[in-house]
């Protein structure tokens, strides 16, 4: 079973509208008041939960001490690495442009409102790498 992450977020609304703008979609008929959940999705595949700061806290209190944004990141796999990266670098701060070959695959990284790391890869050189057998 794969990871499903849940990313904790300040403004779940201001969120969506960024995630929207570099081409992802949200399923919001999970959210309610007290739980204001979204899952997130890029071409129709799941990609990761958008929670609220507060109601994730509520929900599990055990990371009532943690703040948002960590010390990791999380991959996208594209078809279109060079479009992505023009779509992308309109709306959030690249924090690593466009790089070589790092194991078999090009990739870039952007940072969302929350301090969240996302590295973009490209799916077809992804799946060829030696780290495609994990995609």
């Amino acid at each position: 079973m794969p990871f499903a992450p849940c990313i904790s977020v300040q403004d779940t609304a201001a969120s969506l509208a960024f995630y929207k703008r570099l081409g992802f979609d949200a399923d919001s008929s999970t959210a309610r008041p007290g739980d204001d959940i979204h899952m997130l999705l890029y071409k129709g595949e799941f990609c990761a939960m958008i929670y609220s700061n507060a109601d994730l806290k509520n929900w599990l209190p055990v990371l009532k001490d943690f703040p948002i944004g960590f010390a990791g990141m999380f991959y996208l796999a594209v078809d279109d690495l060079e479009g992505t990266h023009r779509l992308i670098s309109r709306y959030a701060e690249i924090v690593k442009p466009i790089t070589g070959d790092h194991n078999g695959q090009r990739m870039f990284y952007f940072r969302d409102p929350d301090g969240y790391v996302i590295g973009v890869n490209e799916k077809a050189m992804l799946e060829s790498s030696e780290m495609g057998k994990y995609a």
